[in-house]
């Protein structure tokens, strides 16, 4: 089974944070996930929304703002907003699944990805355009789409763009959606699971799907299985 810290481990520590790339890390998850966003000074920095009015009141564009004001930003977890960088370091030798959120990622993530030392990371995202401009700039990461809805249009699109595989949200499993991407030799992962007896579960029915979860602590004494392609 392969556990993916959902937003850096947001039950554990704040979303998207340096302290729940931490406890992540912690917890022995084998890959931590975040979410990027380009800044209006074109850094990328780790954000789900478009708008910081969620997790700090601020309601301004973060491609509006420059890092300064990102960094002088006060949320509501306590917690500084990161750089990709910053979450690349903390992550050390635990490989990161990188969500490219918006526009304009594409690029300057392969600049940073090319000089990082540290383990490939995959990049998911629901934005086609950059994941494929991406992978023409760094065609050995794995990249993935996400897909909330059409599981079969999502199947046929990543094999004819050549994608490694995808992020199905989990309500969109089922033995033949799975049996057709696999076919397809795409690789899979889950949207947030955080229930122990629905991952099991889950995990018996769709041995090679990624589990993606806000709680790695609660599969630290796992059995762990790689993935066959």
């Amino acid at each position: 089974m392969i556990i993916i810290a959902h937003r850096c481990a947001a039950g554990l520590a704040p979303e998207n944070s340096l302290l729940g790339i931490e406890k992540a890390v912690a917890a022995g998850a084998d890959y931590v996930e975040c979410d990027v966003r380009i800044t209006k000074d074109g850094i990328l920095i780790l954000c789900h929304d478009d708008t910081l009015l969620r997790t700090s009141g601020n309601p301004t564009k973060v491609s509006d703002m420059r890092l300064k004001a990102i960094h002088t930003t006060v949320t509501y977890g306590g917690q500084p907003i990161p750089t990709l960088k910053e979450a690349l370091e903390t992550a050390g030798k635990i490989p990161m699944i990188i969500e490219g959120k918006g526009d304009d990622w594409a690029e300057p993530l392969a600049k940073i990805l090319a000089g990082h030392p540290g383990p490939e990371p995959k990049i998911i995202s629901y934005n086609e355009r950059e994941l494929v401009i991406f992978s023409n700039l760094m065609p050995l990461v794995e990249v993935y789409a996400n897909e909330d809805h059409r599981p079969i249009e999502a199947i046929h699109m990543a094999k004819s763009l050549q994608l490694t595989g995808l992020s199905f949200a989990s309500a969109l499993y089922a033995p033949w959606v799975y049996w057709l991407a696999r076919r397809a030799e795409l690789k899979l992962i889950t949207s947030p699971m955080n229930h122990k007896w629905v991952v099991y579960f889950f995990h018996a029915f769709y041995p090679h799907a990624m589990i993606t979860t806000d709680y790695p602590n609660r599969f630290k004494h796992r059995k762990k299985t790689k993935l066959r392609s």
